[in-house]
């Protein structure tokens, strides 16, 4: 059943379900218990959820989650110092050729900002690389056309740089398998929960991310991409898939807090614009009857709407708006 504009306010039972990471069964028990809210809209006979009550509820689930994990994991930004520990890994899941540590520690000190590790207990467990890239590269290796894509020329990798659209492409996003499934499965949600944090920290810093893209071909790293609401957008047909994520139209969980700490950035850009015209509005403002009083632009009145009146009037309308 698809809500249409509805969406924004509410969630279906298969939305709501993935959000909160529980099956039927156990959705219709906490509906019945109240803990959560069944809505029936005018026309239409399967419920729908709050989304703002959803979101709230796996935002407790998350915090109480991470609460009771091991004090011994730890998502933090990689350094070239940890760069052995990331090629160790990358050989065990891919084989030897994945290693690249001339590749990897490039590709970092071109941009620091894209390399990101979860350890327990010391030990580098999962880690995944999140590079912006110009869009034809990406474009590339999506098609499978590039082979390696630590071979490129790393002036296709960007900066993270406010306001301007960026692409970013997902290289590895990678778990250990030398643990038992489900410990491989609780890393896994670790690192969508560590990409979401990386999201919204970008988001806070004005980072205006258009599309996340990344490819898989293994069972687990398919898995993760899918959990975290990446679409297929090309089938290889030799079991390596290509997943995009569309920032600006996905509703996906994972990039809520992405969403709201932009908006939140870009709300506080205008009121600085705003703020800034208003303090050259009064300051010329300001000049002008100065130079009246002196008698330099006597009987010329509209020097003094063109030199600080339109401005200021313009920066306070603004600067009520966002108020």
């Amino acid at each position: 059943m698809k809500l249409g504009e509805l969406s924004k306010f509410y969630y279906t039972a298969a939305e709501t379900r993935k959000a909160l990471g529980i099956d039927q069964d156990t959705l219709q028990y906490w509906a019945r218990k109240g803990r959560i809210t069944k809505v029936f809209l005018p026309g239409r006979s399967q419920a729908v959820y709050s989304r703002k009550e959803i979101d709230e509820l796996a935002d407790q689930i998350e915090a109480v989650i991470l609460a009771e994990q091991p004090k011994t994991i730890v998502f933090r930004k990689a350094t070239v110092n940890d760069l052995d520990q990331e090629a160790q890994l990358a050989h065990l899941v891919f084989g030897e050729k994945a290693e690249m540590r001339d590749q990897r520690r490039a590709f970092l000190e071109k941009n620091p900002d894209t390399d990101y590790h979860l350890y327990d207990q010391g030990t580098l467990v999962a880690y995944i690389n999140v590079v912006p890239m110009e869009h034809q590269t990406i474009e590339s290796f999506m098609q499978g056309e590039l082979g390696n894509i630590w071979n490129i020329d790393l002036n296709a990798i960007q900066q993270f740089e406010p306001e301007k659209p960026t692409e970013c492409l997902i290289i590895d996003m990678v778990t250990t398998p030398t643990v038992p499934p489900a410990k491989r499965s609780f890393y896994g949600s670790r690192l969508l929960i560590g990409l979401a944090n990386l999201l919204a920290d970008l988001g806070s810093r004005g980072i205006n991310i258009t599309k996340v893209y990344s490819a898989s071909r293994t069972h687990t790293g398919i898995q993760i991409l899918q959990n975290a609401g990446f679409e297929v957008i090309h089938d290889s047909g030799n079991g390596r898939f290509s997943f995009m994520l569309d920032t600006e139209t996905s509703d996906e969980r994972i990039l809520r807090k992405y969403r709201e700490n932009l908006q939140v950035w870009k709300d506080g850009k205008v009121v600085q614009i705003a703020d800034n015209l208003m303090s050259e509005g009064i300051k010329a403002k300001q000049s002008t009857k100065a130079r009246s009083r002196s008698g330099r632009i006597k009987n010329q009145p509209h020097l003094l709407c063109e030199s600080g009146g339109t401005w200021y009037r313009s920066a306070c309308r603004a600067r009520s708006e966002q108020s």
